[in-house]
């Protein structure tokens, strides 16, 4: 099965609104504001991964977004990110997971979830999407390995880390992703500039940085890149992106929980970056690739 979608001109005409919801992980509020925008019979959704960890609700968060892909087929699309990435036998390939406690909390026996429910959930989702002439939208990031559409259809395993470990970073050129313990790499301005080329695109979308996007979205690049969130379990302000189906230069961001006193009291003192090791918000910090056998 091919791990990408590719949307044509044709199909994207078909769409009122083309909506983006980045990394979820677990906020089913978040979910259900950003849905209560949106229509699948006129609308396209795009999901960026990291559906689940961190969020209370990651059980009903994943069991809503398959339910709306499968009834909507045409227009819904879950991509997967770095928390989406298992082995065969259910454990995690990244720290902290939270999602095992969560079902077995909820009365159900792991194993099972993962084998009945949650394993066909993953493994039906691709790792981009590419809005033809437009955005490749992915979780993470790109690199220097990609070299053709082929390598997203069916993607070598190094390639795919690549896709939902990896981060933009300033300057040029990449290196291992030491924040994520070396999953992935860093990406320079000239490595996005490659693969918009290569792909026909004027930009990437991604989500994976939480805390990057943690007062609104966060473009870097010449803003080839856009960084969205739409999750507040980091603390930040939840985002629907919102996109015109043809021109994707004309979009527009939608704050889903609007700020609380707490939260401008945070932001007016830490003005966060997207590597706060701050003590006030450790729970910010990117999780780390494991490295577990099948």
């Amino acid at each position: 099965m091919s791990k990408l979608i590719q949307v044509d001109k044709k199909q994207l005409q078909t769409f009122r609104t083309l909506f983006v919801v980045g990394d979820l992980h677990g906020d089913y509020d978040a979910l259900q504001a950003a849905l209560n925008m949106v229509e699948p019979v006129k609308d396209g959704i795009i999901f960026l991964g990291d559906y689940a960890d961190r969020g209370s609700s990651g059980i009903e968060v994943i069991s809503a977004v398959d339910s709306l892909r499968r009834k909507h087929p045409q227009s819904v699309f879950a991509l997967k990110g770095n928390h989406e990435d298992y082995t065969e036998s259910g454990h995690p390939e990244f720290w902290p997971c939270t999602l095992i406690d969560e079902a077995q909390r909820k009365g159900k026996e792991w194993q099972h979830y993962f084998q009945s429910t949650f394993k066909p959930f993953i493994k039906s989702l691709p790792i981009a999407i590419i809005a033809s002439g437009e955005t490749l939208f992915v979780h993470g990031g790109v690199s220097t390995k990609i070299k053709n559409k082929g390598d997203l259809m069916y993607p070598e395993r190094d390639i795919e880390l690549d896709i939902i470990w990896s981060d933009p970073c300033e300057g040029e050129g990449e290196c291992p992703n030491l924040e994520r313990g070396g999953a992935g790499v860093a990406f320079g301005r000239d490595v996005t500039e490659s693969i918009c080329s290569l792909f026909g695109v004027k930009r990437i979308v991604r989500s994976h940085q939480p805390a990057k996007a943690f007062t609104g979205p966060f473009y870097s690049h010449n803003r080839k890149v856009i960084t969205i969130s739409s999750t507040s379990v980091y603390g930040g302000q939840p985002f629907l992106l919102s996109m015109n189906p043809i021109d994707h230069e004309m979009l527009s961001f939608t704050n889903l929980n609007p700020p609380t006193r707490e939260y401008r009291e945070i932001k007016r003192k830490s003005r966060l970056s997207a590597t706060c090791s701050d003590d006030e918000f450790q729970s910010l910090n990117p999780p780390l690739r494991l490295t577990t056998s099948q």
